[in-house]
């Protein structure tokens, strides 16, 4: 039985590009290395938690040293973004790694570092019985999208930073006929008082309080 793919999304972390939230309240310099930091810690929980094969989706493209290392090191294949808009590079993903028959494929977010291997391991098994996949956000969001086929009516027209998010989601897939089985909730990394709740119960990243 074939694997689904796990898709990772990434940012390049260069300073005052990744991570602005966190500013002012961060340098520059220190948000990036956050998301650098938290890049890193995904990849290593997926390959270790995921049976399947592990894409690195980087924008604005692949240039990025850390990207390939993390290549070399862990051996993700990387790949480039393509779309204009979040929601649609995302769907862009999921076409190619769900078409012609191959079965679901899941997107991890890179700002859940937190994100521990009984949820990887449920999502997957989810996947592999033709089950979707969401796993919610505190701030209304998602950290994980597993689909069996990549469906743009769930986002057409939605954007990626709604508070509503999640809930537009659910309505959409509610109109459509589209069931989601749902992981635990999760704090992403977005904001100064997510760094500092998150890092009460995941001490690596407690070096940049």
């Amino acid at each position: 039985m074939k694997q689904p793919d796990l898709i990772l999304f990434a940012h390049e972390p260069r300073p005052g590009r990744v991570k602005t939230r966190l500013m002012p309240h961060r340098s520059p310099e220190q948000a990036a290395e956050i998301a650098a930091f938290m890049l890193r810690a995904t990849v290593e929980r997926a390959t270790s938690s995921w049976p399947g094969e592990i894409f690195l989706y980087c924008a604005p493209d692949t240039g990025h040293p850390l990207f390939h290392g993390l290549a070399r090191e862990f051996g993700v294949h990387l790949a480039a973004q393509q779309g204009a808009e979040p929601c649609e590079r995302m769907l862009n993903a999921l076409r190619a790694h769900t078409a012609r028959g191959r079965g679901g494929a899941g997107v991890l977010c890179c700002d859940v570092p937190h994100c521990n291997g009984e949820f990887l391991d449920q999502a997957n098994e989810w996947l592999v019985r033709g089950l979707n996949v969401l796993g919610p956000t505190d701030d209304g969001g998602y950290y994980f999208l597993g689909l069996q086929q990549a469906r743009p009516e769930l986002f057409d027209g939605v954007r990626r930073d709604s508070p509503a998010l999640l809930r537009e989601i659910l309505e959409r897939a509610q109109r459509h006929g589209i069931y989601f089985e749902m992981l635990p909730a999760l704090r992403d990394v977005d904001a100064p008082e997510d760094l500092w709740l998150v890092a009460q119960k995941y001490a690596p990243l407690r070096q940049f309080l």
